[in-house]
């Protein structure tokens, strides 16, 4: 009897896993229970559990991911859909707290590729640029994304042709790479007008369970407003939590 309560427990376990693997990240109480067919009240503590062990996820009240030990034993190859639905209540997050657009970019060759955007409130607001590219010498997402290069690599794309996109964009090799590798060792980017004129970006790493970077979370608002007046160090600081915590969904152990 006991051996089959167990059983029991270990099938009821892997068919909460399922439900939540189907459906993506933050998937609500209430569909994990539809899709097992079992009581909300089994599969709350059935989540608790799996909480605990981290192989679910809580992402808010009520919502829950696969949990970053279960992504470090599979270690599964996360696509572009499943990547922004993880982001997008950190992207909010950050929204909230600092009040400008956040956006979520992964590599594209030299560029960068944006792949969601959440936006503020203000009356003057950045543009949508969820499916553009842009050079990654440009965006505070690329001196990130530039930053998780092998030397040798980095060395490759400083020796390309780097256009200016602005009077403000670095394209001299050597401070370059001095500012990508400063971002890299402080885990936070910065850049002002090299984008966009009017615009300044900030941008944290998004690590996978091998520790490599695959995504970048970046704000960027309007250079009379952002920074403006705010706490540029705690701005920082609430991306690279932001990050963090998505790089957890991910299956990685430390930043």
């Amino acid at each position: 009897m006991e051996r089959s309560d167990t059983i029991q427990s270990v099938e009821r376990a892997f068919a909460v896993l399922r439900a939540i693997a189907l459906h993506g990240a933050s998937v609500p109480l209430a569909l994990v229970a539809k899709e097992t067919g079992l009581p909300k009240s089994t599969v709350s503590r059935l989540l608790s559990t799996m909480v605990g062990v981290g192989v679910v996820d809580r992402v808010s009240e009520g919502l829950y991911s696969i949990g970053p030990e279960m992504r470090a034993i599979v270690q599964p190859a996360v696509g572009v859909a499943e990547l922004s639905a993880i982001a997008r209540p950190y992207l909010r997050q950050m929204v909230d707290r600092v009040g400008e657009d956040a956006g979520l970019a992964v590599p594209d060759g030299h560029s960068v590729l944006y792949v969601g955007q959440v936006q503020g409130s203000h009356p003057v607001q950045v543009q949508d640029w969820t499916g553009q590219r842009f050079a990654a010498h440009t965006t505070a997402a690329g001196y990130v994304l530039l930053g998780g290069l092998e030397i040798e690599a980095l060395d490759s794309f400083l020796a390309g042709d780097l256009e200016k996109a602005t009077a403000a964009t670095v394209v001299e090799p050597t401070l370059l790479k001095s500012l990508i590798q400063s971002a890299a060792a402080e885990g936070i980017a910065w850049t002002y007008e090299a984008w966009a004129e009017g615009i300044n970006g900030a941008a944290a790493p998004i690590r996978d369970a091998s520790g490599r970077i695959v995504a970048a979370i970046n704000l960027y608002g309007p250079s009379y407003r952002f920074p403006g007046d705010a706490d540029q160090e705690a701005i920082g600081r609430h991306l690279i939590e932001a990050a963090e915590m998505v790089s957890r969904h991910l299956g990685s152990g430390a930043p």
